[in-house]
Formats: C-alpha cells, sequence, structure tokens
C-alpha cells in the first residue's frame, strides 16, 4: 500500500565532516540510533544537490526549489520573505532587505566589519535601536524607510517610493575584516534607473546610521560594558512581495508548516501553507523537538504534506560547535520514537537539510545533503546508517532538489506516465479533482 501522507523534515544545515570529537563520525553519524535506523528499514537514502554540485544555497532558495518551485520565474527575494515571517505586510511596490546590526571601526575612510551580528546583541535592543532609526531616518530625500525588528541582531528595511527597483547588490560582505560594500545595481538590472537611485539610496542610508548610531547612549553603554556596539546596518537580499503559486496550487496537497524562525514561517506563508506554533519552539539549541514533532504529526490527520524545520543543527555549526550539533540531533532522533507503525503504513517521511554547513567552516558549503525517505510507495536499499558517506551508495542515488517533490509524489502513488494529460495543466501526477463526461438524458 502506498503511503498517502508526506512528512517533510528539514533538519536545517544537516550535512558536515567528521571531526575527532566525535570519534572520526560526522554528528549525524554519531548520533544514529533506533530512530534512524527504523526510518532507514523503510526506505532508502541518498545525496541531494540542492541547487547544482558545489553551489552554496541560502535557505530560502534552497526551501523552495525543494518544494518544487522555479527559482528563476517564481523567487522575489529573502526580505520580503522575512518579513512575511514576521507578519509585516508590504504595499505593492515597496522593497524589503533583510538587515542586521553590526559593529564597524572606521579604517582609512571605510567602515570594516568587525562583528556582523554586533556581538548577536539582543532582540530589545535591537528593537530600541531600529525605532531610532525610524525616528531619525524614516522620511529620508524624500523616501519613506522603515526598520521592522525581528530576532537578535536581524531587522528588515522596507524602503518606498516612485521610481525605484529592487535589483541592487547587498552592502554585506558576508565576512568579518571586510568593508561594508557598497550598494550597485545588478548589471542585468531591467530598470537601471530604478536601481542606481536604489543603490545610491542605501548607500546613503547606511552612512547616516552608522553617523547616528554611533552616537546612541546604547552604544555608549555597550562599550564600557565590553561589548561590541551595534553601530552599522548590513542589508542584503532586496526584493518586491508578489503572489507566488500556492503550494496547493502546484502540487494539489493541502499542506502545514511547523517552524519558529521568521525566515521558514516566511517561506509557509509564501507558498500558502498553513503556519502552526508551537509553545516553546524558538529556532534555537533549546528548541521544543518533541512538542514540533508531535504537532506535525497530529496535523498528519488533516493535511496531505507537513513541513516541520528545526533550525538546531545550523545554529551549532554556525558556531563551529560539531558536538553541540551531534547532541541536537541525537535529541530530534529520540523524539523520532513518536513515529510508530501506525504512521510508518500511511505516510512518507522525508529527512534531509536545506544545505550543508561544516561546523569546520561556520557557514554553507555547496556540497550534498543526506536524504532520507521512508516509505511503503518506495524500493528499499541495503544501506544500515544514514549518514553522508553511506548516503553515497543508497538507492536514492544522487538526484537535485528540483526533482524531490516529483519523487515524493511517485512514493505516494500520485503520479501518471509521461505524455498523459488527465488535465489541461501540463503536470505529471493525478489531479484529485477530475472533469468527467456526463451522458445526456434521452
Amino acid at each position: 500500500m502506498n503511503s498517502e501522507r508526506i512528512l517533510f523534515i528539514v533538519l536545517d544545515g544537516l550535512g558536515d565532516h567528521a571531526y575527532r570529537e566525535l570519534d572520526g563520525l560526522t554528528p549525524l553519524e554519531k548520533a544514529n540510533s533506533t530512530g534512524f535506523k527504523k526510518l532507514k528499514e523503510n526506505g532508502c537514502q541518498g545525496l541531494m544537490d540542492v541547487i547544482a554540485p558545489g553551489v552554496p544555497p541560502s535557505s530560502d532558495v534552497s526551501h523552495l526549489v525543494m518544494f518544487g518551485y522555479d527559482i528563476d520565474k517564481e523567487y522575489f527575494g529573502r526580505g520580503p520573505i522575512e518579513a512575511l515571517g514576521e507578519g509585516v505586510e508590504l504595499e505593492e511596490g515597496e522593497i524589503a532587505f533583510r538587515g542586521n546590526l553590526a559593529t564597524v571601526r572606521v579604517d582609512n575612510g571605510y567602515p570594516v566589519v568587525v562583528d556582523r551580528r554586533a556581538g548577536r546583541i539582543g532582540s530589545e535592543q535591537t528593537r530600541e535601536l531600529t525605532g531610532f532609526l525610524n525616528e531619525e531616518l524614516g522620511d529620508f530625500q524624500g523616501f519613506r524607510v522603515r526598520f521592522q525588528p525581528l530576532s537578535e541582531h536581524r531587522f528588515v528595511m522596507v524602503v518606498s517610493g516612485e521610481g525605484l527597483s529592487h535589483e541592487v547588490t547587498d552592502n554585506d560582505p558576508h565576512s568579518e575584516g571586510k568593508p561594508v560594500l557598497l550598494c550597485q545595481p545588478v548589471e542585468e538590472a531591467r530598470d537601471m534607473d530604478g536601481a542606481r537611485r536604489l543603490a545610491n539610496l542605501v548607500n546613503s542610508i547606511t552612512i547616516e546610521a552608522i553617523r547616528r548610531l554611533s552616537r546612541h547612549e546604547l552604544n555608549r553603554i555597550r562599550v564600557e560594558k565590553g561589548l561590541h556596539e551595534a553601530n552599522a546596518i548590513l542589508v542584503r537580499s532586496p526584493g518586491v512581495k508578489r503572489r507566488m503559486v500556492s503550494f496547493r496550487e502546484k502540487w494539489d496537497l493541502n499542506a502545514a508548516c511547523v517552524a519558529a524562525g521568521l525566515l521558514y514561517k516566511g517561506i509557509g506563508r509564501a507558498t500558502g501553507m498553513d503556519i502552526y506554533r508551537v509553545e516553546g519552539a524558538n529556532g534555537l539549541l533549546n528548541t521544543n523537538i518533541t512538542g514540533k514533532l508531535s504537532k506535525a504529526l497530529e496535523l498528519l490527520g488533516k493535511y496531505d504534506f507537513v513541513y516541520l524545520h528545526l533550525k538546531g543543527t545550523d545554529v551549532a555549526s554556525h558556531s563551529r560547535n560539531p558536538v553541540a550539533k551531534y547532541e541536537f540531533i541525537q535529541r530530534f532522533e529520540e523524539n523520532l520514537r513518536m513515529i510508530d507503525e501506525s504512521v510508518l503504513a500511511v505516510t512518507t517521511i522525508v529527512v534531509t537539510g536545506d544545505h550543508t554547513t561544516p561546523c569546520d567552516r561556520g557557514m554553507h558549503s555547496g556540497e550534498p545533503v543526506p536524504i532520507l525517505v521512508s516509505s511503503n510507495g518506495l524500493r528499499k536499499d541495503d544501506t544500515r546508517v544514514f549518514s553522508e558517506r553511506e548516503a553515497v551508495r543508497g538507492g536514492l542515488g544522487r538526484i537535485r532538489g528540483c526533482e524531490l517533490m516529483q519523487v515524493l509524489l511517485d512514493t505516494i502513488g500520485r503520479t501518471v506516465e509521461y505524455g498523459t494529460r488527465p488535465s489541461p495543466r501540463r503536470i505529471n501526477y493525478m489531479p484529485k479533482q477530475l472533469n468527467y463526461l456526463k451522458l445526456k438524458e434521452a
């Protein structure tokens, strides 16, 4: 019998390298025990190049690709997606950037990044400083600018006004020890004048933010306490919100999202998923794994597709802490005991990562991610341990992220032979609602 529902579990940044402190194993290898083995015995594994070999994906792009979206045609930028996750309402034409409060020092006239996250400044102080920026820069050079605080050092910067195009570069160098980048129009901009106008505006806002934040009383207090100043803004991933085809429209599956991080809730909202919150879920290492998995299993009673996101693996990776990553995966693995035979009989369960984040690198890499699919509708392989190394010889082989949804639809028996046309839409699955021929009454 084919598994009729899909539980799609993403352990953010799951892929990794082996470490001496983990007995020469990766965090995933070290954590493998009963829970993973039960899923492995019911399915097969492989490796997935979410974008392409050697290309490090960002989390928003990787999720959309795995969910079957064409990022060249349908992606509208991470800034608006994070804004959606926070519940920030964007008007038509407004441009949203994702941003960090950061620490810079001035060297020969260049603001050099000391800490991209201002010592991971807390959410309350971020609210204070973004509120200050709204007062100081809200009406700037004839344009409207607003800063929406998010968690810790993060914020969304929204810019609105006539004659602007979002087709500009980041000012974030994505590394410490480098100067803040000059915001510029991208060379393929369709509206070059509008992009040039926005780039100049962002550069002016950045300069003014550094000048004014450096004088703020909160930063004086932070310096006295030996903490990093939050004296600069780094912005990236601009975009303009537009409607995406919903997950249900694309795949004929009603979908739910269980996530704590703003980006991941934003992805769920952008794709039309119903969003569920869980008490104690916070997107950190101490998140409520038990509550999140329990909620996801509960939702399988009313949804065809449940997306469950866990961020702790990536948090540990960016902190370069393989032991913490192993311990988080182990906690998750222990909770898999909630998945019993009755769930396995009717559910296709996916466990994978949205990208590889090696702890020894502390940032995303272009290496493939391990993926495990447990399903009665899938041929089993003879690998025993779910891991990066065992996945090399797994039955799924090496797939691309854009191929994953088609594989999953096949495991639940929804696919049709290529070229078959049960619907006016060009789809390779059987829709739930079909139009039937009715004989006319005599």
